[in-house]
């Protein structure tokens, strides 16, 4: 699959997701891969949108308003469903369609709060097997300091069909 996307009208008209998958910043491209469920329900109440995608490299945005927990910073949880959702993504566009990501290991270290804004996540490659992959994510606030550094193991299971 190529980093390059380009749009393709009759795929979009044809998507049962094409307006959530346009919304979240998803190329035309990963489209495909997403017929069944879009981008997911958890995404769409995150506010997570997409700004980038290749194989060596899926950036997104999350506000923190709306994901804070009881003191107003930003929550734990929903830094983990951000890694997780870039994970997971890269790990689907490695594996070409060929094969279902399915996550058997996420860790998340939190090293600062973020209490407003955007917090921005860059998920990189560190190991693209077969049957394994694994990703680091790191997220940032506005400021580009780290809140927090998560570490995905997606295990590739074939499409049966």
């Amino acid at each position: 699959m190529s980093d390059n996307f380009t749009s393709h009208d009759e795929q979009s008209s044809a998507h049962p997701f094409a307006q959530q998958l346009t919304r979240h910043g998803v190329p035309q491209a990963m489209w495909p891969f997403l017929h069944g469920h879009g981008v997911g329900t958890l995404v769409e109440k995150l506010d997570i949108h997409f700004t980038e995608f290749g194989t060596d490299r899926v950036c997104a945005t999350m506000p923190v308003a709306g994901n804070a927990q009881v003191v107003g910073i930003l929550h734990g949880g929903a830094s983990a469903a951000l890694a997780e959702t870039l994970g997971s993504m890269a790990a689907a566009l490695h594996a070409q369609g060929k094969a279902n990501p399915v996550g058997v290991d996420l860790n998340v270290t939190h090293h600062k709060a973020a209490r407003q804004g955007l917090v921005s996540a860059v998920c990189t490659p560190l190991h693209l097997g077969r049957r394994i992959t694994t990703h680091e994510i790191v997220i940032t606030n506005e400021a580009g300091q780290r809140v927090a550094t998560a570490r995905i193991t997606n295990m590739l299971l074939p499409i049966e069909g």
